[in-house]
């Protein structure tokens, strides 16, 4: 990265917040993330995002700036008190299900890495389940992720993710039933004695349809705990309405929101990071059933391998194994029917037992063109 290069000295109990796109590295003392210690390793801000470095002793960092990032220093904690009572609440219960649920940008996935973070240092065994799949961080965009948080982590993407699920969509308005059910099923793969699986879930909250879907998720999850961010009326009326435990916490201090731009951005990066080292790969469309990401119905290979324009070129799909579990993400770019096969951008190798097409189409660099019947 390729930027302004900028040498930052503060006293502990300060609070370095840098918003990307950054690249940064603790030169001398003590720093957490999150409540995460922080190495000396070199470490990246995406464009859109932000990380604050709280310093424990006086130290300093050595932070290179990209086009339209900044550093900004606060005293204090930028973590609001609340999340601390609620990371007690949740060590107090020590095992279940906690669902977290706020508007978008309202720090739903900073909380979820903190409140893995203490509990972690506390010797209790958490789960992570991304279910944000329009900025997922444990898989590409357009699925949701599963897996243990074995160590405190600077970011959910460092989470390792032992089952993924894939959906083919960035928002959940359109296959509501599909997301519920696989935020379900990845729960109930972890929930298990002595283990907290929390459910970061995505920033769809506004309307009475969000409700009434937010609603639902907690119904057929049953957890423990709900925990609502932010000061949206509708993250109130999802708590107050779900008739469980919850708990309102604030959002924290000097958050960034995101534009559609920063948005579309991150989603770019999420898609060519499980597109790397990917080549055009045939598959052979005998003995694979081809699924809709949307209906979850069958798809007709005549349908798949018809001359001339196709409707579903250029669409994400996502290769899943027997268990229905995705194994990759890919693009197709093209039918062959003479050969019946399609040729596919994708990493993957191997024999899939279903090929799921999804409703976003992606172009060679990995950014999205549009979402099919949109």
């Amino acid at each position: 990265m390729t930027g302004t290069v900028r040498t930052i000295e503060a006293d502990a109990g300060k609070t370095v917040v840098i918003v990307g796109p950054a690249s940064f590295e603790l030169l001398e003392g003590e720093a957490t993330i999150l409540g995460a210690p922080l190495d000396s390793l070199r470490h990246l801000v995406t464009r859109g995002k932000q990380t604050p470095v709280e310093m424990r002793s006086a130290s300093s960092l050595r932070i290179r700036l990209g086009q339209d990032a900044r550093v900004e220093s606060v005293d204090g904690s930028t973590i609001p008190v609340s999340w601390r009572e609620a990371a007690a609440s949740l060590a107090e219960l020590g095992e279940g299900t906690a669902v977290i649920i706020g508007d978008a940008d309202s720090g739903k996935t900073t909380i979820c890495t903190f409140l893995s973070n203490l509990l972690t240092l506390q010797g209790m065994r958490v789960a992570i389940v991304d279910a944000d799949i329009g900025q997922t961080d444990m898989g590409p965009p357009t699925t949701m992720a599963a897996g243990i948080a074995a160590r405190p982590v600077l970011s959910l993407s460092q989470v390792e993710a032992s089952e993924r699920l894939f959906i083919g969509l960035t928002s959940p308005s359109r296959v509501e039933e599909k997301v519920i059910r696989g935020v379900a099923r990845l729960v109930g793969r972890h929930a298990e004695p002595g283990t907290l699986v929390m459910v970061n879930t995505d920033g769809w909250v506004t309307g009475a349809d969000a409700v009434t879907y937010k609603l639902r998720m907690i119904d057929r999850l049953q957890p423990d705990l709900t925990l609502g961010i932010g000061t949206d009326a509708d993250v109130s009326a999802v708590l107050q309405a779900g008739k469980r435990v919850s708990l309102l916490v604030g959002s924290p201090d000097l958050i960034r929101e995101r534009t559609r731009v920063d948005r579309r951005e991150l989603r770019t990066l999420g898609y060519q990071r499980y597109l790397a080292a990917a080549s055009l790969k045939n598959f052979r469309v005998n003995g694979v059933r081809l699924r809709s990401g949307l209906t979850s119905q069958p798809i007709d290979p005549a349908r798949l391998l018809r001359s001339g324009a196709n409707d579903l070129i250029d669409r994400i799909v996502g290769f899943l194994n027997s268990d229905g579990f995705l194994s990759e993400i890919g693009v197709l770019r093209e039918a062959v029917p003479s050969a019946r096969t399609v040729k596919v951008w994708s990493r993957f190798d191997g024999k899939p037992d279903s090929i799921e097409v999804g409703e976003v189409r992606l172009n060679g660099q990995g950014r999205e063109l549009s979402h099919a019947g949109r």
